[in-house]
């Protein structure tokens, strides 16, 4: 897969705990003032969080606790006090250690292989060469996309089912998120360090395995409610507003939850 060149450079001190890029540096406060919360995540490491605060723009203080990996996002403001890191994006510090965060990439549309005459004639796919992508909405109104089940919140509709395997034959197409997870990014394009590979693939047309199996036979379409809340969903709905990312893509199926 392709790596893109367009950076930004991030430095890390560790021992000082704070992460400084030449657009924002997050420095540690055991009493960070912080106005109303954004949302909260359940993410690996401490340093997901901070890039998931340095990914919103409208966030101020990120809280991690490393114990359960509760991440939560707070606008500016003085509502309240938290230990936690408080992000100033003007600021920069060349004396430490560097980690680079990629700049936003445009997406690419990505052109068909061949075109494969609509059918349904074709097997599921095993539960193991499934990846599920679960729709949650979080207390404040955010959409989130994981595949697992974080506690307290439940799974709306739909769900996303990926095939783990690409198919030489059709164009497959790897789909990712940002540490946020508010968002799918489809393309090799995004196959670079801020963003992280779901296990799953979709596909610029409709796509029938070697062996018969479903990997692309449910068309999907990218939707936004808000700004910066995006939705997916079978394509054709009209009680949605299109995104802009035009293009469709199919993956293995699409399930209904509430």
């Amino acid at each position: 897969m392709p790596m893109v060149s367009s950076k930004t450079e991030v430095l890390i001190l560790f021992f000082l705990v704070k992460l400084i890029s030449n657009t924002g540096v997050f420095r540690f406060d055991s009493q960070a003032n912080h106005g109303n919360t954004m949302y909260h995540l359940y993410l690996e490491k401490q340093s997901l969080c901070l890039r998931a605060c340095y990914d919103e723009k409208e966030c101020k203080v990120a809280e991690y606790n490393e114990t359960n990996g509760f991440c939560r996002l707070y606008r500016q403001g003085n509502t309240g006090k938290v230990k936690g890191y408080e992000l100033t994006r003007e600021d920069t510090d060349s004396s430490c250690m560097t980690e680079t965060f990629t700049s936003d990439i445009a997406f690419q549309k990505i052109k068909p292989l061949q075109e494969i005459p609509k059918t349904s004639q074709c097997q599921t796919l095993a539960k193991s060469d499934k990846t599920v992508i679960k729709t949650f909405k979080t207390n404040e109104g955010y959409r989130v996309f994981f595949t697992n089940s974080p506690p307290e919140w439940n799974a709306t509709k739909p769900w996303l089912v990926l095939s783990k395997k690409a198919e030489k034959g059709c164009a497959s197409v790897p789909v990712f998120h940002k540490a946020n997870h508010r968002r799918l990014y489809f393309g090799e394009i995004y196959n670079t360090t801020g963003y992280y590979f779901f296990d799953g693939y979709a596909f610029a047309e409709q796509c029938i395995s070697s062996k018969g199996e479903c990997l692309g036979m449910s068309e999907i379409r990218e939707y936004k409610e808000n700004p910066g809340n995006f939705f997916y969903d079978e394509a054709g709905r009209n009680d949605m507003e299109d995104s802009g990312l035009g293009q469709n893509f199919y993956i293995a199926g699409i399930a209904s939850y509430r």
